[in-house]
């Protein structure tokens, strides 16, 4: 969803530096890189030991959630390119969407309604309803079962590597639509395809699905 469906990543990023700054401290552009499809959990650890701080108990996180929501309330969440469409050909032929996320469960349904995509999706599963985060398969696993399709059956549209990592695991068919991450050697082995944007992934995705 993140960064794929709407752009959050360089939100985000703002969202951590300036809350750091606040404390005195600042991020590294690779920490802030790897915390790209991990589970906010994960990010509070990592960012937490990056800084030698309690995100929590520092109150932290109450500041970047701040600076967060409040850009979206002010300038709202931007759409990426060819997500609408492929939304609307994919209704249009009656293929079942779901949104896999590792965003908060709160968080979630309230970027997509803020971007007006909430509508489009028939599901929306959140790393808080899984034990273990991305790189592992559960969270692609769980919404497959909900929605009972076969792994090998579902497409899966990731910018993350630990998101490619996951759909792999899961015996998913992975499409890389790269925005902060850029695709590796490993990338391209694990995914069906790589593209620019989900617009250009548009005729793979119908040759893919026989629709």
């Amino acid at each position: 969803m993140d960064g794929l469906l709407i752009d959050t990543e360089t939100p985000s990023k703002i969202a951590w530096q300036r809350a750091a700054s606040q404390f005195g401290k600042s991020i590294d552009d690779d920490v802030l890189s790897g915390l790209i499809g991990r589970h906010v959990d994960d990010c509070i650890a990592i960012v937490g030991k990056y800084l030698d701080l309690d995100l929590r108990e520092s109150g932290f996180m109450e500041r970047y959630d701040d600076i967060y929501l409040s850009n979206f309330m002010r300038n709202g969440i931007e759409v990426m390119r060819g997500a609408i469409p492929l939304l609307d050909a994919l209704a249009e032929r009656q293929v079942q969407r779901a949104v896999v996320t590792s965003s908060e469960q709160a968080l979630a349904p309230r970027k997509l309604r803020l971007a007006e995509l909430d509508h489009y999706f028939d599901l929306i599963v959140t790393g808080c309803e899984v034990e273990k985060s991305k790189p592992e398969p559960d969270i692609f696993l769980l919404a497959a079962g909900k929605m009972g399709i076969a792994p090998e059956e579902c497409l899966v549209f990731e910018d993350s590597y630990n998101g490619v990592r996951a759909a792999h695991r899961a015996g998913m068919n992975p499409v890389m639509i790269p925005d902060i991450l850029q695709p590796t050697d490993e990338m391209q082995e694990l995914t069906a395809g790589i593209f620019t944007s989900l617009e250009e992934a548009m005729p793979f995705v119908f040759d893919q699905l026989n629709c």
